[in-house]
């Protein structure tokens, strides 16, 4: 491949790409090699951007990496950094997707506004001035414009409308702003000349070359054509100031299209890819070293199918529909990352990514790559000159398999996309959900209960620890398994209510997040209960005259489930009941002694309640009932009382007191007497 001089020059002032390009020529084994890098070097460029319709609802942030010459990561300084730092967005501006150039990067906005910063040499921030800017600050559309896609080249630009109309900016030697000029530069965005009618869908910059696919399925392209790159069978050095037709093979329908350093990559509906331009270095990927002036197929391994593409100055990345990725082209800084530097491979093969991950978006640098897993999180290779590979090694070189770049903490990415030197993503909170069931939830002390914590995370699978808490005392911590379940069986949860909570730690993916509390009711030992019960009984129920003695016999019988003291009897007619034992265990008895002398009162029956006449050898009676309690005490002092226990006997009853008379009595000449029954007068 013969390029003009003009391209092969180094940039002037010092820029940074260029010097840093001077370095790494030094490594270079021979003259060829060396032209060829330099030209590479002169057409850097960034991604297509995707709709703002693909943003994130939960408010992603903008970070970015590696070279910041002239202020392309946008944080204000023009320090390089080895690991992502924010980008200073104006007050209450969100980003929702990023282009890189070559030093410069483009920012879709979520109210379709494009911000642009850092190199402006030739009015690629589209401002209206040549002025370099570290901080992002608005691209000068016209009045209304409303954008949904941008896409950065070497050093132009690329944005599509709301309704699908398209505007450039920027470097124009090669007519790659597209209005049918070869102005040296626009400071400010311009109408690309489409062909009247024209609608386009989805567009592409890299390099002094630009690419439209139309909503009619064609593709279009303009710029430079050294290589073949504008696919539409011819390659010279004339500038191509207007879109020409790219001679994609009939019945093929393209869904979407990328730009590379000097050749274009096309992605057809069935997940085939094609691929023009230049090939010195494979990245065409047909399996030859030979320039493609129209779009040839991809040599894909056999049923392999194709979701998205990215290409880089020499080097091409394919994301398949599994989630895996291949790459193709120049592999001098490990950009293939597969292990090797083998010069180029023309064909595509599996980068060295590490195993059970699923990867959805990838973004091909100047000479480094970058690729997005499910779970957010940002694996790069290649080149690492400035620290775009992201990963905090001051070792600045290359990485030939993939690393993992250090996003803030408690971050995942949701979009990424890659610069000449730099590398960018939207990074958003990550956020986990713990959650906790307790089996029982009621127990009762010293058995079993079982706390199981489920943690869920927005970063994939989360791994690590759940300590789960009693109120705020440490309970124990579990591990969580593949699942993301974590197990903890306890007895030792003192009595009452507990309110049980889990806290998962968090793992560098996934934040630290606590359950709602969960209250598991431990029942302690049964109280003991302490009972009485008393039974009484008379020797005799007599009848029993007055001064006899009557015997009571009383059986205490410890009712509870635990051990009384201090038993003793009280009877309301007994002075003094003795017991056997004083203590009692629980179903234990004890027998108790009393003894009663009759009185006259017990005669009297008014005085004890009544009593009954009789006749013959009956003669009158009066009952006389008397009631006990017993008591005892507890094991916590408490005093325990009884049933009442009663016993009834008879008592002889004086002559005409209380007993009931038969009518007899003094009318009849009769008169009762003790014993006697029914006796006559004299």
């Amino acid at each position: 491949m013969t390029l003009p001089a003009y391209l092969m020059r180094p940039r002037t002032g010092g820029k940074g790409g260029a010097s840093r390009a001077r370095t790494l020529l030094r490594t270079l084994a021979t003259a060829l090699l060396t032209a060829l890098f330099l030209a590479g070097l002169a057409g850097l460029a960034g991604l297509a951007a995707p709709p703002a319709s693909a943003a994130s609802a939960t408010d992603p942030a903008p970070v970015a990496w590696g070279d910041n010459d002239f202020g392309r990561l946008g944080d204000g300084t023009t320090t390089s950094s080895n690991i992502p730092v924010p980008v200073d967005l104006p007050a209450g501006v969100q980003l929702v997707a990023f282009s890189g150039g070559n030093t410069f990067t483009l920012g879709l906005t979520s109210d379709n506004r494009v911000l642009s910063w850092g190199d402006n040499e030739y009015g690629q921030l589209g401002d209206g001035t040549t002025t370099n800017r570290s901080v992002p600050g608005p691209v000068d559309f016209p009045a209304g414009t409303r954008i949904k896609a941008i896409a950065a080249g070497n050093f132009h630009n690329l944005a599509l409308t709301t309704d699908n109309h398209l505007f450039a900016w920027g470097w124009n030697r090669d007519g790659q702003v597209g209005d049918g000029t070869t102005t040296t530069q626009r400071n400010s965005p311009v109408p690309v000349a489409l062909p009247a009618g024209t609608e386009i869908e989805a567009i592409a910059a890299r390099g002094n070359h630009s690419l439209a696919l139309t909503t009619d399925g064609r593709v279009l392209a303009w710029g430079f054509n050294a290589s073949g790159q504008l696919g539409n069978g011819t390659a010279n050095s004339v500038p191509n100031p207007t879109p020409v037709q790219t001679l994609i093979p009939a019945g093929t329908d393209i869904v979407a299209i990328v730009a590379g350093g000097y050749y274009s990559l096309a992605l057809t509906s069935d997940g085939h890819v094609l691929g023009w331009g230049s090939n010195a270095w494979g990245q065409v990927g047909d399996g030859t070293t030979t320039d493609r002036h129209t779009p040839v197929p991809v040599a894909l391994p056999a049923g392999t199918a194709i979701a998205a593409l990215s290409a880089g100055i020499g080097h091409s990345v394919a994301l398949t529909t599994d989630g895996h990725v291949l790459t193709w082209g120049i592999n001098l800084w490990g950009q293939l990352g597969d292990g090797t530097t083998v010069f180029n491979r023309p064909t595509p093969g599996d980068t060295a990514l590490p195993a059970g991950l699923r990867f959805t978006a990838i973004a091909a640098g100047g000479y480094h790559t970058l690729a997005l897993t499910s779970s957010g999180r940002v694996y790069a290779w290649g080149l690492d000159s400035s620290g775009q590979v992201g990963d905090g090694s001051t070792e600045l070189t290359q990485r030939n398999t993939p690393v993992r770049t250090l996003l803030p903490a408690g971050t995942h990415a949701t979009f990424i996309a890659a610069g000449g030197w730099h590398s960018l993503a939207l990074v958003t909170a990550s956020q986990s959900t713990t959650t906790l069931t307790a089996s029982p939830t009621t127990a009762l002390s010293g058995e079993d209960v079982t706390l199981t914590a489920h943690v869920t995370c927005d970063t994939g699978t989360a791994t690590g620890d759940v300590v789960f808490y009693d109120g705020t005392t440490p309970i124990g911590t579990a591990p969580l398994n593949a699942n993301g379940d974590a197990t903890l069986t306890t007895t030792s949860l003192p009595a009452g209510d507990r309110t049980i909570t889990a806290r998962y730690e968090g793992d560098e993916d996934c934040p630290a997040s606590v359950s709602e509390p969960v209250t598991v009711t431990i029942q302690g030992p049964p109280v003991p209960v302490g009972a009485l019960h008393l039974t009484k009984r008379a020797a005799s129920a007599g009848p029993f005259a007055v001064g006899d003695t009557v015997d009571y016999t009383y059986t205490v019988t410890n009712t509870g489930d635990s051990a009384l003291g201090s038993v003793a009897v009280t009877d309301n007619l007994v002075a003094d009941v003795d017991c056997d034992a004083t203590s009692l265990a629980a179903g234990a008895s004890t027998t108790c002694h009393g003894t009663y002398t009759v009185t006259e009162a017990d005669a009297s029956c008014g005085s004890r309640g009544g009593g009954d006449g009789g006749y013959g050898d009956h003669g009158t009676t009066c009952p006389v009932t008397n009631t006990a309690t017993a008591t005892a005490l507890g094991t916590e002092g408490e005093t325990i009382t009884s049933n009442t226990a009663t016993a009834t006997i008879r008592v002889s009853g004086e002559n005409g007191d209380g007993g009931d008379h038969d009518g007899y009595g003094d009318s009849s000449g009769y008169s009762a007497a003790p014993g006697s029954g029914r006796a006559k007068s004299a």
